[in-house]
C-alpha cells in the first residue's frame, strides 16, 4: 500500500486507532457483514445525508437505525436467519438499499434478481435456488410474478408499511452472526441464460478494488453520487457499497430518465456519476446538459464498450474527468483507464490491470488478439485467485493498454471469414450521426451467415442508410459490411444493455 492510499484510508478512519477501534467493534455487533459497515458509517457521518430517493432523505444515523430496524421486522415477522435464501426482485430506491444491511445482519443468502428477466426464467431460478422468500416490488407483479410460486412472497411497499408502524423502541435482540450470508447478482440477462456469481456479503470483498478507486479516481475527493444502474447490477452494487463505507450522498432512481437524471444532478450538485455508456450517450443527447451536469467532477464508464465521441463530448464540456473501468460479475472490476490513458490511444482502451489482479492473452491471433483470461483475490466464491476465462476478445498494445475486441462466443462466420459484431458497431459508431447501434447475424442462402444492423442516430440527422453503407465501405471487409441496416430507435435494460427488436 502506498503512502497516498495510506493518508487517504487515514482521512476515511479506516486505518486510524478509533477507526480500526469501532470497526472491531461493529463486527463484534453485526459480523462482518454490510451492516457493520453502515454502523461504523454511522458512527463517523451521524448527520450527513446518505441516500436520496423519491423525495426522501435519510441520514446516516437514520440509515443504520431503519435497517436495524427492518432486520428486526424480517427475523420476527419472516422468521429469516442464517442459512435461509431471499430473492430481492426490486429496483434503486429506499427500500431496496435498506434490505441490502438488513439481510446482511441476519446472515441470509440474497439472491439479486434482474426486474427484466421473463417470468418463467424467474420461476426457475426461484425453484434452482430453493429461495424461502421473495420480497419483490409490488409494480412487477401483474408481469413477472407468478401466481404458482413454490415460496413466500413480499412486496417491498408493504415491508416499508410493516417497519414504519413498528414501534422503534423494540428491544428485541438479533441473533449474533460470525458474518454476512452470501449475495449473489446473475450475468447473461441480455441472453437469457442467467449464470450466478455468488460472494461473501461482506466489505473485506470491496477493498482491493476500493483501493484502486481511491488511488486512481481519487473519489474520496468527493461528496455526492449519483446511481442511475440497478443494485442487482454488479457495477452498481458495488459502488453503492463503496459510496456508504466512505459516507457518501447517495442519490437512487428506480428508471434511468435522462431528463428526470440531469434534474437530480443539478438540483443535488452530484460529483460522481457512474453510468453504462448508453447512460451517457443519452445524457448528452438531451437539452441543456452542459449546464446541468456542471457540478460532475467524476464520470465512471463500466459495463459495456464505450466510444469515442462520448468521451469527446465529455471532455469538452467537463473537463477530462472521465474513466473506464472494464470487470466481470465472476471476476469483479479489474480494469480501469485513466483520462490520460483514453486520450494517448486512439481507439479506446479499457484500460491496464489493477494491482492484485493478473491477466493474460490466450489463443492470440497473428494480430494479438485472444481470450482473456484474469486472476482475482475478490473473484465470485470458489474463483478467487484461480485463473478463469472472461471470454472476452482483447488486444494489448506495448505500453499495457487493453482493447476490447468483441465475446468469443459471439464471433460468426460471414462467407468464410471470421466477424465480430462488437467491433462492427464500434466502427459505426464513429460516425458523427450515429447515437448507437446494434449489430447481430442472420440466416442467409448464399453465405450461410451475414451481419444486419440496427442503427439509432442523433436528433435532427438525415443520414441515410445507404449514406452509412458508402462512409462504412472504406471502415470495413465486405464480410463486416452489414447487408441490411434499419434507421430505428434502439432499447436498451435497465442495466444498459441493448436489447434487439425482432
Amino acid at each position: 500500500m502506498n503512502r497516498s492510499i495510506f493518508t487517504k484510508l487515514a482521512k476515511l478512519h479506516i486505518i486510524t486507532p478509533g477507526g480500526i477501534f469501532h470497526l472491531a467493534k461493529s463486527f463484534s455487533r453485526d459480523g462482518i457483514s454490510l451492516m457493520a459497515l453502515l454502523r461504523f458509517s454511522a458512527h463517523y457521518y451521524p448527520d450527513r445525508c446518505a441516500l436520496v430517493s423519491e423525495g426522501e432523505r435519510l441520514t446516516y444515523k437514520e440509515m443504520y437505525e431503519s435497517a436495524n430496524q427492518l432486520a428486526k421486522v424480517l427475523f420476527s415477522d419472516y422468521s429469516l436467519k442464517a442459512g435461509m435464501c431471499v430473492g430481492l426482485l426490486c429496483r434503486s430506491h429506499m427500500m431496496g438499499a435498506l434490505l441490502l444491511p438488513a439481510l446482511s445482519r441476519l446472515g441470509v443468502k440474497v439472491k439479486l434478481l434482474n426486474t427484466g428477466m421473463a417470468q418463467c426464467k424467474l420461476n426457475d431460478l426461484i425453484k434452482k435456488n430453493k429461495i424461502d422468500l421473495l420480497i419483490y416490488d409490488p409494480e412487477l407483479k401483474n408481469t413477472l410474478i407468478p401466481d404458482d410460486l413454490p415460496c413466500a412472497t413480499e412486496e417491498t411497499e408493504d415491508l416499508y408499511h410493516r417497519l414504519s408502524n413498528k414501534d422503534k423502541s423494540n428491544d428485541q435482540i438479533l441473533p449474533h452472526i460470525k458474518r454476512g450470508g452470501e449475495l449473489s447478482v446473475f450475468t447473461g440477462g441480455t441472453s437469457g441464460k442467467y449464470k450466478e456469481a455468488p460472494r461473501q456479503m461482506s466489505i473485506f470483498q470491496f477493498l482491493p478494488p476500493f483501493f484502486a478507486l481511491l488511488e486512481k479516481l481519487r473519489i474520496d475527493e468527493y461528496d455526492s453520487v449519483f446511481l442511475p444502474l440497478p443494485v442487482y447490477h454488479g457495477f452498481g452494487l458495488a459502488t453503492l457499497v463503496i459510496s456508504l463505507l466512505m459516507g457518501k450522498k447517495v442519490c437512487l432512481v428506480k428508471h434511468f430518465d435522462a431528463d428526470k437524471a440531469l434534474k437530480i444532478i443539478s438540483e443535488e450538485k452530484t460529483e460522481v456519476l457512474p453510468v453504462v455508456p448508453a447512460m451517457l450517450a443519452r445524457l448528452w443527447q438531451a437539452g441543456n446538459a452542459p449546464t446541468l451536469m456542471k457540478s460532475v467532477r467524476c464520470v465512471i464508464c463500466g459495463g459495456d464498450r464505450l466510444d469515442r465521441k462520448w468521451i469527446t463530448a465529455t471532455n469538452e464540456h467537463l473537463g477530462n474527468v472521465i474513466f473506464n473501468l472494464f470487470g466481470t460479475s465472476e471476476a469483479g472490476f479489474f480494469m480501469v483507464a485513466t483520462p490520460d490513458d483514453l486520450s494517448r490511444n486512439e481507439e479506446v482502451t479499457i484500460g491496464r490491470p489493477i494491482s492484485g489482479v493478473k491477466c493474460q492473452i490466450k489463443d492470440a491471433d497473428s494480430n494479438g488478439t485472444g481470450s482473456l483470461w484474469v486472476r482475482s483475490g475478490w473473484a465470485m466464491i470458489n474463483m478467487k485467485d484461480k485463473w478463469q476465462d472472461t471470454g472476452d476478445l482483447v488486444y494489448r498494445n506495448s505500453e499495457g493498454c487493453y482493447f476490447y475486441r468483441g465475446r468469443t462466443d459471439n464471433m460468426v462466420v460471414c462467407g468464410g471469414e471470421n466477424v465480430y459484431p462488437e467491433n462492427v458497431e464500434r466502427i459505426i459508431n464513429g460516425h458523427p450521426d450515429v447515437l448507437a447501434s446494434l449489430v447481430f447475424p442472420v440466416s442467409d442462402p448464399q453465405f450461410g451467415t451475414v451481419l444486419n444492423a440496427q442503427v439509432e442516430l442523433i436528433q435532427d440527422s438525415s443520414l441515410t442508410p445507404d449514406g452509412l453503407k458508402s462512409w462504412l465501405h472504406s471502415r470495413l471487409s465486405r464480410a463486416e459490411m452489414p447487408h441490411l441496416i434499419s434507421i430505428q430507435p434502439i432499447h436498451t435494460s435497465e442495466t444498459g444493455k441493448k436489447t434487439r427488436d425482432i
